[in-house]
C-alpha cells in the first residue's frame, strides 16, 4: 500500500513539469520555432501528455519541424487515442489508409513500443 502511495505522489508531483513542457512547446510553435516545439512536445509526449502526443504526431504528419513520417505520426496518434483523444483517432485512421500493410504493421509495433515506454509506467 505504501508503495502505491509513493508512486501516486511521484506522478502527481511530476504533472506540473509535463504541463510546462507542453506549454513551452505551444509557445515555440506559435512563434514558428518548430525545432524547439518538437523538442518540448517530444519531452511532454514521452511523459504521457496526451495533448503533446497529438501535437507531436501532427508535426510528423505534416513535416513541420521534423521530416514527414507517417509511421511516427500513426504511433503518436495511437498513444493519444489510447488516452481518449477522439480527434487523434480520426487522424490515426486516416493515416492508416495511406500506409501499406507492411508500414501499418511497422507503425502498430512502434505504437506498442511507445505504449510500453511512455504510457504503461503511468497506469496502475
Amino acid at each position: 500500500m505504501r508503495l502505491y502511495l509513493i508512486a501516486a505522489l511521484l506522478v502527481i508531483a511530476h504533472l506540473p513539469l509535463v504541463q510546462a513542457d507542453f506549454e513551452d512547446g505551444m509557445a515555440a510553435y506559435e512563434k514558428s520555432n518548430y525545432t524547439v516545439a518538437y523538442k518540448e512536445f517530444l519531452q511532454a509526449a514521452k511523459e504521457g501528455n496526451v495533448h503533446a502526443q497529438g501535437k507531436l504526431a501532427g508535426l510528423y504528419l505534416f513535416g513541420v519541424g521534423v521530416e514527414k513520417n507517417y509511421i511516427e505520426a500513426y504511433a503518436w496518434f495511437d498513444l493519444a487515442v489510447r488516452q481518449g483523444d477522439k480527434s487523434a483517432e480520426k487522424f490515426r485512421d486516416a493515416i492508416s489508409d495511406q500506409l501499406s500493410n507492411a508500414q501499418l504493421r511497422q507503425a502498430s509495433v512502434l505504437a506498442e513500443d511507445y505504449y510500453d515506454k511512455y504510457l504503461a509506467p503511468f497506469e496502475q
